[in-house]
C-alpha cells in the first residue's frame, strides 16, 4: 500500500519500537502485533499489522496481509501498485550464522521484513535504463528532489521530495541506540542509523556510515567489478539528466572508508543483544538524508540457501507449486565464455507433472551472474521443442534467490525435448546453448516431417499466410513475409498486438536438429554458436512503431544448409498468444564463386555474424598521416541480419554479402569515438581513435 503517512500514528510506533521489552531471543518478540479481537474472519485477514508469530525450532514465523498503519518510509513501498489483498508469511531463521564461502544474494523482490509485517522490498532492480537490466535506477534518488535522498536530484521537477513518515523522526533522534526496524531474510536484525561508535558497545552514538561511494567516472562502458560491456550495453554518459547517483551500478564499495561491509552491516553490541550480533543499519549521510545502499546491498551476510530464500517469503493468496529434491543434470560451458547450468527438480522426471527448472549462468570466472540483458523484454527465452518438432513452447524463467532463473512447466508427453535457453551477460554477446532432457511417461506415435503443401493455414477464426518474396535456398539472405487476417473478411487481424516487443517471434529447427534459428526483430545486439549445434538469432526488418497493427511481418533469414525445417510464427491476438507451425522445404544452394578480396597490410579485421561484430570495440591510435582507415570485414555464412554496416555519423552504409569478405574504406578520423551498426541497427560497435596519451597508457597496461 503506497504513501501511508499518518503523522498521528507516528509516536504510538516510535515508542513501540524504543521501548518494547528486551527478551534473550528478540527475534520472536520484536513484532508490532495487531490482536484479532472479535472481528469477523472476513476482516481480520486484511487488518494491518502482523497477525501472527509463530516460533518454531529453527525459524520464527510472521503472518500479515502487508499494511499498516504506519508508514517506515519508501523502503516498504513495492515497485508497483498492488491491488489484491495478501496473505503473506515471512520465515526468519532463529539461529543465524555467518555465511561459509561465497555469499548468496537477496531475493530481487523482498529483501527482509519490517516489524510492522510489511516486506522490505528491493528499489534497486525494479527499473533500468532502456529496461536492459544492466543498469540500474536508484529508485529512491530518482523519486526525491534532493530533500530526503543525499543522490537525489537536486534539480529535479519533483514538487517535494518523497515522505520519510516514520523514519524521518528515527534518523534524527541520536539520543538513543536506534531501535531494530525489522530483519533481513538471514536471521540478522536491521537498525536505523544511530549506533555506537565502537564494536562492543562503547563510545559515543553516532551515524554508522555506509562504505560504498559514487565511482569517478565520465562514461558507463564498465560495471563495478570491473566487466567491459559491450557497446549496446554501455549506460549514458554522465551528464545532467544522468548524474552520478543515477544508477545502483553508479557505486563501488570502498573498504574502510565507512563503518559498515559490503553488505552495508557489522558486528555490534546493541541494546537487544547485549552479547553481540551482526546487524545491518539503515545508513544516512552527515545532512541525515538516506545515503546509498540504505539497508542491505545486494548480499546477505548469513548462511542462508536460495532453497531458504524462496521459502522465506510466501504469498498464500496465490498459487504455489512445491517439488521436490532433484538433481543436476546438465552443464556447458566454453572456455572464456559464460557456461549455463541447469537443474530439474520434481516429484519425478516424467511428462504430466510439474517440473522445476533452474538456470544458473557463471562468468569465465566461476562467479554467478544475476543480471543477464532484457532482449525482447526478457533476461532468458527459452525455446522448449520436442525431439519429433510436435510440441513447442516459448517460455521464460525469471530471476528468484540465489542469482538463479527459474520456471515450472508440464511436458505433455515423454520422450527427448531438447531446451534451448538464448541469453546474454554483460559484457558478453548472445549466447544460445542446447540442452537435452529425457522424460518418463508416454510418447507419442511417431511420424515422418512432411513439407506443406500450402503455406495459407486456419487458426482459429484467424488465416496466417506465409508469403516468400524469392525460392527457399540454402546460403542467400531470404526474406519471409507473414500476414494474420481475420479468416472471416480477409482483413488484418484487428486484434494484433504486439508480443514481447514485436508483431512476431519465430522459431525455425531443421529435421536433423542441427540449425536452430530464433527470428527476433530489433533491439538485439549478438547471437551464438556453441560448438555442439549452430545456431542463429535474426531480426525483422523493421521496429516496432506505435500505430496500427502492420499488413505484413517481414522477416529477413537465411538457411544454413538444404533440406526440411519446421518454423514455428508467434503472433499475439486479443492477449493469446498464438503458435502456427510451417515446415518448409529448403533446396540447395546455385553455384556461386565469390569474388577475391585482396586485404591490404595494413587493413583492421573485422567479422560479423550471429555473435555481432566481432570486436565490438576497435581501438586505434590518432592517426597524424591523415591516411583513411581501411575495414576489412568478413560476415559469416550462418544466419545473421548482417546485411550491411553502418556509420549513421559518417553517413556510409556498405552492403555486407553472405559469406564474403568486403574492403570498406573510411577518411581520417580525429581523436574520439564512431558507433557503428548493421543494417538494422541490432548489431553494434564502435570505432576509437585514442590519444597519443590514452594510446601509450593501453600499451603499458594503465587502463581496462
Amino acid at each position: 500500500m503506497r504513501h501511508w503517512n499518518f503523522r498521528l500514528l507516528c509516536f504510538p510506533l516510535l515508542c513501540w519500537l524504543v521501548l518494547y521489552a528486551q527478551a534473550a531471543e528478540p527475534v520472536a518478540t520484536a513484532w508490532l502485533v495487531n490482536p484479532a479481537g472479535n472481528q469477523p474472519a472476513s476482516l481480520t485477514r486484511v487488518r494491518p499489522e502482523v497477525h501472527a508469530v509463530t516460533v518454531r525450532e529453527r525459524q520464527v514465523e510472521i503472518q500479515s496481509a502487508g499494511i499498516s498503519l504506519y508508514y517506515l518510509g519508501p523502503l516498504q513501498t513495492p515497485a508497483e501498485e498492488l491491488e489484491r489483498v495478501r496473505q503473506l508469511t515471512f520465515r526468519v531463521p532463529r539461529n543465524p550464522q555467518p555465511a561459509k564461502g561465497a555469499r548468496t544474494s537477496v531475493r530481487p523482490d523482498v529483501l527482509g521484513v519490517f516489524i510492522n509485517g510489511v516486506p522490505l522490498y528491493n528499489q534497486a532492480e525494479a527499473g533500468s535504463y532502456r529496461a536492459q537490466n544492466l543498469w540500474h535506477f536508484d529508485a529512491l534518488a530518482i523519486a526525491d528532489d534532493g530533500a530526503h535522498v543525499a543522490s537525489g536530484r537536486q534539480r529535479a521537477t519533483l514538487a517535494h521530495g518523497l515522505s520519510l513518515g516514520l523514519l524521518e523522526q528515527l534518523i534524527a533522534d541520536g539520543s538513543r541506540h536506534s531501535p531494530i526496524l525489522g530483519y533481513a531474510f538471514d536471521g540478522y536484525p536491521i537498525y536505523g542509523p544511530w549506533g555506537n561508535a565502537q564494536r562492543d558497545g562503547s563510545g559515543n552514538l553516532r551515524r554508522l556510515r555506509s562504505s560504498y561511494r559514487l565511482r569517478t567516472m565520465s562514461r558507463r562502458t564498465h560495471l563495478p567489478d570491473g566487466t567491459a560491456l559491450t557497446p549496446s550495453q554501455s549506460g549514458p554518459d554522465v551528464s545532467a539528466e544522468f548524474p552520478l547517483g543515477t544508477f545502483v551500478e553508479d557505486y563501488e564499495f570502498a573498504a574502510g572508508s565507512g563503518d559498515l561491509d559490503e553488505c552495508n552491516g557489522r558486528f555490534a553490541v546493541t541494546p537487544e543483544y547485549p552479547q553481540g550480533t551482526y546487524a545491518y543499519f539503515l545508513t544516512t549521510d552527515a545532512a541525515g538524508r538516506l545515503a546509498f545502499p540504505y539497508l542491505l546491498a545486494g548480499k546477505y551476510f548469513g548462511q542462508v540457501s536460495s532453497a531458504e530464500l524462496a521459502d522465506a517469503f510466501q504469498d498464500s493468496a496465490q498459487e504455489f507449486v512445491a517439488v521436490s529434491a532433484g538433481k543436476e543434470l546438465f552443464q556447458q560451458a566454453t572456455d572464456g565464455a559464460p557456461s549455463v547450468t541447469l537443474r530439474v527438480n520434481g516429484a519425478a522426471l516424467t511428462a504430466n507433472t510439474p517440473l522445476q527448472l533452474r538456470f544458473q549462468v557463471r562468468n569465465a570466472q566461476g562467479a554467478p551472474v544475476r543480471f543477464l540483458e532484457s532482449v525482447h523484454e526478457r533476461p532468458l527465452h527459452l525455446l522448449v521443442i520436442s525431439d519429433d518438432l510436435a510440441e513447442f513452447d516459448h517460455i521464460h524463467p525469471v530471476l528468484v534467490a540465489g542469482d538463479v532463473y527459474e520456471i515450472t512447466h508440464v511436458f505433455r508427453h515423454g520422450g527427448r525435448y531438447r531446451l534451448y535457453a538464448d541469453f546474454t551477460a554483460p559484457g558478453c554477446t548472445q549466447r544460445v546453448e542446447v540442452f537435452r532432457l529425457d522424460l518418463g511417461g508416454i510418447a507419442r506415435k511417431a511420424a515422418p516431417l512432411v513439407a506443406d503443401e500450402t503455406w495459407r493455414k486456419r487458426l482459429g477464426g484467424l488465416e496466417v499466410e506465409l508469403h516468400r518474396a524469392q525460392p527457399l535456398r540454402a546460403g542467400v539472405d531470404l526474406e519471409l513475409r507473414f500476414t494474420v487476417r481475420e479468416a472471416a473478411t480477409g482483413k488484418t487481424a484487428a486484434g494484433l498486438e504486439p508480443y514481447l516487443g514485436a508483431w512476431g517471434h519465430f522459431v525455425l529447427l531443421d529435421e536433423a536438429r542441427q540449425h536452430f534459428i530464433h527470428a527476433h526483430p530489433l533491439e538485439n545486439d549478438s547471437g551464438a554458436t556453441p560448438a555442439s549445434v549452430a545456431q542463429s538469432h535474426v531480426h525483422a526488418t523493421e521496429a516496432l512503431a506505435p500505430g496500427p497493427p502492420p499488413t505484413e511481418i517481414r522477416v529477413l533469414t537465411s538457411f544454413p544448409q538444404p533440406g526440411l525445417y519446421k518454423l514455428w510464427a508467434q503472433f499475439q491476438v486479443a492477449g493469446e498468444v498464438l503458435v502456427q507451425p510451417f515446415v518448409l522445404r529448403v533446396t540447395a544452394a546455385a553455384p556461386v564463386v565469390a569474388s577475391a578480396v585482396e586485404i591490404p597490410a595494413e587493413a583492421v579485421r573485422l567479422t560479423v555474424g550471429a555473435r555481432g561484430f566481432q570486436p565490438a570495440r576497435i581501438s586505434l591510435p590518432d592517426n597524424q598521416t591523415g591516411k583513411p582507415i581501411v575495414l576489412a570485414i568478413t560476415r559469416d555464412k550462418q544466419p545473421n541480419c548482417a546485411q550491411q554496416i553502418v556509420f549513421p555519423a559518417l553517413g556510409i552504409k556498405q552492403a555486407l554479402p553472405l559469406g564474403e569478405t568486403v574492403l570498406l574504406r573510411l577518411p581520417a578520423l580525429p581523436v574520439g569515438e564512431v558507433q557503428f551498426t548493421c543494417g538494422m541497427g541490432m548489431y553494434r560497435g564502435s570505432l576509437v581513435i585514442l590519444s597519443s596519451a590514452d594510446a601509450a597508457a593501453v600499451r603499458s597496461g594503465a587502463t581496462r
